[in-house]
């Protein structure tokens, strides 16, 4: 470091933020060290730089920059996303602090809003590393300049942006929920997802169902209901066709009450939210932990930032987290039927 920092014309503790990206160093200066640092062959050694990390981080981490928690929503749905993702971002800035970043969100629903005007705002903020939250549907775009930013997404939203993820474990979630509903007595799950759901998650719930329903050698196995919205009729009808034991859904409260309505409430038919949020006591099912996947997105892109990775990558990575089972009453246990 001492034959960089020569090389360069500058102090050695100068070497070491330029080579982590600290933004206290110009980014003129930056350049300069890597060249430096280039020429001469120099590699950080890894244990060393861990080392430092560890010791950095028992004390409070210093300001390094600001990320953009990057939203799409009109304002009659912020209610909504907060409700639902609220969490993500709670979970995202305790994480930040930890590692001396802070998170600001940015809303990019506004009317007239391109994709340079929108670029220009961040950059002028001083902000080069953005996570994309969870969109209502595939088909909403988030207008950036990609080539200008490290990003993360979190969620297979987005689909047609190729971005660093990180989600939540589907496939293995609803695996998970079939094995605890088949230990409660329950033989035929059947799933129930708005389409733009089964969309979003990149069609994993009804892959896992469809294993399931192989594995177990199911006579009769029950296709899944996705409706683009909500219709409790519909629901009645596939119901009454396909006679389920067992309702695996991210809405569970229109599930309850339709069943409700046939008199066929928990325990005589089980409910599991595959979404099991911690004030949803009653519920069985799966918590996807949203502080953990925000958090674990600031982890992905602080690294980016320190490797200088901006722009698209040539292989996005995927980082998925797993779920965990949330015992309720809502699964209750099919009885054995008498002798």
């Amino acid at each position: 470091m001492a034959d960089v920092a020569r090389a360069a014309g500058v102090h050695p503790a100068t070497v070491s933020r330029a080579l982590r990206d600290d933004p206290r160093i110009t980014a003129t200066v930056r350049r300069k060290v890597r060249a430096a640092a280039s020429r001469l062959g120099y590699r950080k050694n890894p244990l060393v730089a861990a080392l430092m990390s560890a010791r950095r981080s028992r004390a409070t981490a210093p300001y390094q920059a600001t990320l953009a928690f990057v939203t799409h929503y009109p304002p009659n749905r912020a209610e909504f996303f907060r409700a639902t993702f609220g969490q993500l971002l709670a979970g995202a800035r305790q994480r930040a602090r930890a590692n001396g970043y802070t998170v600001e969100e940015f809303n990019l629903c506004q009317p007239g809003l391109t994709p340079a005007r929108a670029t220009e705002i961040l950059r002028h903020r001083g902000i080069s590393g953005v996570i994309v939250a969870p969109l209502h549907s595939i088909n909403e775009p988030v207008a950036l300049d990609w080539t200008r930013f490290a990003a993360v997404a979190i969620g297979h939203s987005l689909h047609d942006v190729p971005l660093h993820r990180v989600t939540h474990n589907h496939f293995a979630a609803l695996a998970l929920a079939c094995r605890q509903g088949r230990a409660a007595g329950r033989r035929r799950p059947g799933l129930v997802l708005p389409r733009r759901v089964h969309e979003k998650v990149e069609r994993r719930w009804v892959a896992a169902l469809l294993l399931d329903q192989s594995e177990n050698h199911d006579a009769a196995p029950i296709p899944p209901l996705l409706p683009a919205e909500w219709d409790e009729a519909g629901f009645t009808t596939w119901f009454r066709r396909h006679r389920p034991d067992l309702i695996l859904t991210v809405r569970p409260r229109e599930v309850l009450a339709a069943l409700g309505r046939l008199r066929l409430a928990p325990p005589k038919v089980g409910i599991v939210s595959l979404d099991r949020r911690p004030r949803e006591r009653t519920l069985a099912g799966i918590d996807q932990d949203y502080p953990a996947i925000g958090g674990a997105a600031v982890d992905l892109l602080v690294g980016m930032l320190q490797r200088h990775e901006i722009g698209l990558p040539a292989r996005p990575i995927t980082v998925t987290l797993d779920g965990s089972w949330r015992s309720g009453p809502s699964l209750g246990r099919r009885r054995a039927a008498r002798a």
